[in-house]
């Protein structure tokens, strides 16, 4: 199987993103932002992470299956979140303490 040919460009450009994206992180930081900061915070992250699958990672380059296989990782960890919180926000549900 080849290699996909990506530019130095692209890596580039990439890389540049990530500093940014980590510095805006870092910048959020300082900001009161109430609930919304956790929120930003993983919007931020998943578009890092987005970057590093798709291009160090050649996810955008692959075959088909590569993709699928991306896309039920994600749904996974969605699935696992959203069990999560209903556990969360379930809690306290009981009448009784404890119980």
């Amino acid at each position: 199987m080849s290699e996909p040919k990506v530019s130095v460009k692209t890596y580039t450009f990439t890389w540049l993103g990530l500093l940014g994206l980590t510095l805006l992180t870092s910048l959020l930081a300082f900001l009161n932002l109430g609930k919304f900061s956790l929120i930003v915070a993983l919007i931020i992250a998943g578009m890092k992470a987005s970057l590093i699958a798709g291009i160090f990672m050649h996810a955008l380059y692959d075959s088909k299956l590569v993709r699928v296989i991306v896309a039920g990782g994600v749904l996974w960890v969605w699935i696992m979140m959203a069990l999560t919180l209903t556990d969360y926000f379930s809690r306290g549900a009981l009448p009784f303490p404890g119980k």
